[in-house]
């Protein structure tokens, strides 16, 4: 290497190395406060309010953990928002990509006008009244493990995401399973599904990652004597609440700060192994999915 490549190769480098310290920072802002999350809810109460949030806790105690599982119907919210969470995936995915799939289809008439049917109400929405009525009156899904499904299986945003990625593959590659003689349906089941790995993996972990941390639907829809069907995130919040309203009312330290930590751990569960899982899908399908119109 003479010495003008040289020369050309520092400011490279010295780009590559503010790169990594600039990342470096955004990965340790991330895990730092995850860190001290973890630590901070073996802690107990009495050193949290006296010293504050430490890495190195006076006091270490398992009092948050043990008032956060003294309820066996933590078990049963977390075995439901595991049921929900998978099977809301799977229909959101499947209908989000055979969607997406048809309206990539130049054969389909008025696929553009069925997309702009499918626009429309991300702009102008009916309002939340309507909405109410439609899902608790006419639907009758109150009260019912479907409420916790339904209203969120279909997404326009992931529709269009994967209509867009369908654009992308070859019409050649339908066009022979055709003159083979495959229908519409398989071609898309046993062709284009597989191929749309990186986007369905980016989908994929959009609904799952909505529908673990949903706690909406059941504020309007499950009523206080069907806490069976409480989902984790709101069942976690109702006990945050019932304990802060004691302890505002009573005497004495309970575990409030270190509770609410705890929870937030809890909460991560196994939805936090999804994205190692199609991290490597993740930006091919996201890019992919949002180039084309």
């Amino acid at each position: 290497m003479n010495v003008t490549q040289q020369m050309r190769s520092r400011p490279v480098r010295l780009g590559q190395i503010l790169i990594y310290i600039l990342f470096t920072l955004l990965s340790a802002s991330v895990i730092v406060p995850l860190i001290l999350t973890v630590i901070v809810s073996f802690s107990s109460e009495r050193s949290v309010l006296q010293y504050g949030f430490s890495f190195t806790p006076a006091e270490w105690s398992l009092e948050a953990y043990k008032f956060v599982f003294s309820d066996n119907s933590i078990f049963i919210s977390y075995g439901l928002t595991l049921l929900v969470t998978l099977l809301g995936t799977l229909f959101s995915v499947f209908l989000c990509s055979i969607s997406g799939f048809v309206l990539s289809r130049q054969s389909v008439k008025y696929r553009n006008v069925i997309a702009m049917f499918l626009y429309i109400p991300t702009v102008f929405g009916a309002g939340l009244i309507p909405w109410y009525y439609n899902i608790k009156e006419v639907l009758g899904l109150a009260n019912t493990i479907w409420v916790l499904i339904l209203p969120n299986v279909v997404s326009t945003y992931n529709i269009f995401l994967t209509r867009n990625y369908y654009k992308g593959l070859p019409d050649a590659i339908t066009e022979a399973a055709e003159m083979d003689g495959a229908g519409p349906f398989r071609i898309f089941l046993e062709i284009m599904f597989p191929l749309a790995l990186p986007i369905t993996a980016t989908v994929t972990l959009f609904v799952s990652l909505g529908y673990w941390n949903d706690w909406y639907l059941a504020t309007w829809f499950i009523d206080a004597e069907h806490k069976d069907l409480y989902p984790l995130q709101y069942y976690l919040f109702q006990t945050y609440q019932r304990l802060q309203s004691s302890h505002t009312q009573g005497s004495g330290i309970s575990p409030t700060e270190t509770v609410y930590l705890a929870t937030m751990f809890v909460t991560m569960g196994p939805i936090i192994l999804v994205y190692p899982f199609v991290q490597k899908y993740f930006i091919k399908g996201l890019t992919l999915g949002g180039v084309k119109g």
